[in-house]
């Protein structure tokens, strides 16, 4: 794997559905980085309660968590985010027993406008952006399956994220 790899894969398993997304070294190069250091990752998917359009998967925490970079509360079409999560979170139900004293790492993609991480249960979550989309096409066809999560639901869907190359 090159040591600053360009381009990541975000998928659906189930659905054979997926996206290829720019990293984004030029605005959060220290969640590139510590992102890339963990990637592959393969879990459950959910589909966002309160956020909107989103899908994501959850994770442990990194050793070493990335500082806040490219911060946002209001993430538009194709852009991905890695979103900490502080201790003692609210797992969604159907979740693997995770232990959460530490906190876990959300990556959220969001695949429509409309979004917001400022009005969920727990007040603002802000998130670092960390890759988006190139193309208007790819983040169009995506969705299609993305909100196939949210209306037939996201029992046994996976969602991974890969460096592509």
């Amino acid at each position: 794997m090159p040591e600053r790899p360009t381009l990541i894969r975000l998928g659906l398993r189930k659905r054979v559905s997926e996206i290829v997304l720019r990293l984004r070294w030029d605005r959060s190069p220290l969640t590139c980085a510590a992102v890339v250091r963990q990637l592959p990752v393969e879990n459950q998917v959910w589909h966002a309660k309160y956020a909107n359009n989103e899908i994501y998967t959850l994770t442990p925490p990194f050793d070493e968590p990335p500082p806040a970079e490219w911060g946002c509360v209001y993430p538009g079409p194709g852009d991905l985010l890695y979103i900490p999560i502080p201790s003692g979170a609210f797992i969604p139900p159907g979740a693997p027993p995770m232990d959460t004293s530490k906190g876990l790492v959300d990556y959220g993609y969001f695949y429509e406008r409309g979004n917001t991480l400022a009005a969920g249960p727990a007040g603002p979550v802000p998130g670092t952006i960390f890759a988006t989309a190139n193309a208007v096409d790819d983040v169009e066809a995506f969705a299609e399956s993305c909100s196939d999560v949210w209306f037939a639901g996201a029992v046994g869907e996976r969602m991974f994220l890969e460096v592509l190359e």
